[in-house]
């Protein structure tokens, strides 16, 4: 494996410095930033190959009183910057310094922090999936980066570890959602998982396939994946801590791997991207890649993902029906193309039999999130106002833009039938379609709302819950700290780090 950082630095490395508006003149000369129009200002970069140096500015500014919280400066962001502004170029071979400068206020550890994520910025930024493209048609650089003193002052085994981590996860996550559902389906997706975590003997897999999942009764998500060629299946990964386990956390993600909408089908052009909408499923996978790698002591990560292709056929599941869910509840199909939120009433019902201490799920789930919020962010709900509260900390800490949705109880019988539990579409599905989503989700990590008796609950919980709709923000166009069109990574770092700051609690 290629190494993201290399120590000691390379002699020929062109020097990406981070400047300031106030350190911008020990580097370059007035007349030339002047000309360059250069002023230290946030992401802006200056390219100077006669000095093999690269600028790139950190001092942001608002210019009216805000509450923004999402508006600092984000070192993840800066290294793509970089990397962008010499993408047409031939430079692959960098060395960062002048970090520690700008940031001098600030201590070691957050400096370190900064740091990793400005390399991993970097590498994130000079990757695309370019398979099915001849190698002169590719942008994408292996790029070899080292840091100058005293930033290499910053660099730990444990820094480096995290770094290959981070970047295997989010690199993985990316390549799952960009690459075409021929390649990624329900069929194809067991391999995947077992040769990502081949010789991790941390790592325990399960698949359920079709006839296993009819027999545990997972009504929901079986209607679903019926119309496919590929038959559904549902992958359960569970990670081990180093020692004894003491926490655990179920990741939950939405696999549809390609969405054709069913008979209620996607028109007016909407069906293309739809390779996407296993985005949560792809983001949960790089989580679970990523933690794979690095040492939780004592938590215990379980990554669930029911599988399925919503396509057309004659025995494809119809508005009107409704369908017996894994919990018991009977759900009421009003839209074909609401598929999501039924594969998860499934998925996230097996995961409160893990008996875990949170249960957060990620989903490209709705059109209603990206009109209310747009593509730059993630939708957070939940059921804890304390644990809602400490992974919205968790999304700042990372500046991965997410913005916390309450979830109403007025709105609940929105999603209430008259001939069944549960209706799969607000009944005014023009509003707040995002909230009704996840007030029904919710009726699947309370287990005092279950109906099936075969679980054998004898003591029925309400699990700690938070609801990720990422239908904007896993994919899109340019709306991203890494600037790229197609696949973010979005929200891999900060579940990652949630994993570690429970471990550490």
């Amino acid at each position: 494996m290629k190494s993201l950082i290399e120590m000691p630095p390379y002699s020929e490395a062109t020097k990406v410095i981070l400047v300031s508006e106030e350190t911008v003149a020990q580097h370059i000369a007035d007349d030339l930033a002047k000309n360059l129009k250069f002023k230290g200002t946030y992401k802006q970069v200056a390219v100077l190959p006669e000095k093999n140096q690269v600028l790139v500015g950190v001092t942001k500014k608002s210019s009216i009183k805000s509450t923004d919280q999402w508006n600092e400066v984000d070192t993840y962001e800066l290294g793509a910057a970089v990397v962008n502004a010499t993408k047409k170029t031939a430079l692959d071979t960098f060395q960062v310094s002048g970090l520690c400068q700008v940031f001098s206020g600030e201590s070691k550890e957050s400096q370190a922090k900064r740091l990793q994520l400005f390399v991993l910025g970097m590498h994130q930024a000079s990757w695309m999936l370019d398979t099915y493209i001849p190698a002169d048609k590719s942008t994408r650089k292996d790029l070899k980066v080292s840091v100058a003193e005293p930033e290499m002052a910053l660099v730990t085994d444990a820094w480096k570890q995290e770094l290959q981590a981070l970047n295997d996860g989010v690199t993985l996550t990316r390549r799952m959602i960009d690459d075409m559902p021929e390649s990624v389906n329900p069929s194809t997706i067991a391999d995947m998982i077992r040769s990502e975590f081949a010789g991790n003997l941390r790592v325990e897999l399960k698949f359920i396939e079709r006839e296993e999942l009819e027999r545990m009764g997972m009504g929901a998500f079986l209607a679903v994946g019926r119309a496919s060629v590929h038959d559904p299946i549902l992958a359960h990964v569970v990670i081990k801590p180093t020692g004894e386990v003491k926490n655990r956390i179920a990741l939950v993600g939405k696999g549809l791997t390609y969405d054709a909408g069913g008979l209620d089908i996607k028109i007016g052009g909407f069906m293309k991207t739809m390779k996407m909408d296993m985005g949560g499923s792809g983001t949960m996978f790089g989580t679970a890649k990523a933690l794979s790698q690095i040492d939780l002591a004592h938590t215990e990560i379980h990554w669930i993902s029911a599988f399925a292709e919503n396509m057309v056929a004659g025995n494809s599941y119809k508005a009107d029906d409704i369908l017996t869910s894994y919990s018991g509840q009977t759900i009421e199909v009003i839209n074909t193309d609401a598929e999501g939120r039924l594969t998860l009433a499934d998925a996230l019902a097996y995961a409160t039999l893990q008996d875990p201490d949170y249960i957060i799920d990620a989903a490209t789930l709705t059109g209603a999130c990206m009109r209310a919020l747009t593509e730059h962010f993630t939708a957070l709900m939940g059921n804890d106002s304390e644990f809602i509260e400490a992974l919205q900390e968790t999304f700042v800490a990372e500046q991965e833009k997410t913005i916390h949705v309450p979830m109403p109880e007025v709105l609940r019988e929105q999603v209430q039938g008259e001939i069944s539990d549960l209706l799969n579409l607000g009944k005014d599905a023009a509003m707040g379609g995002h909230i009704t989503a996840g007030l029904f989700l919710s009726h699947f990590v309370d287990q005092n709302l279950f109906r099936n008796e075969s679980l054998g609950i004898k003591e029925p919980k309400a699990y700690k819950w938070a609801h990720l709709d990422i239908a904007g923000s896993a994919y899109n166009k340019g709306k991203n700290a890494l600037g790229v069109s197609g696949a973010t990574g979005q929200t891999v770092r900060s579940l990652v780090r949630f994993a570690q700051e429970v471990d550490r609690d």
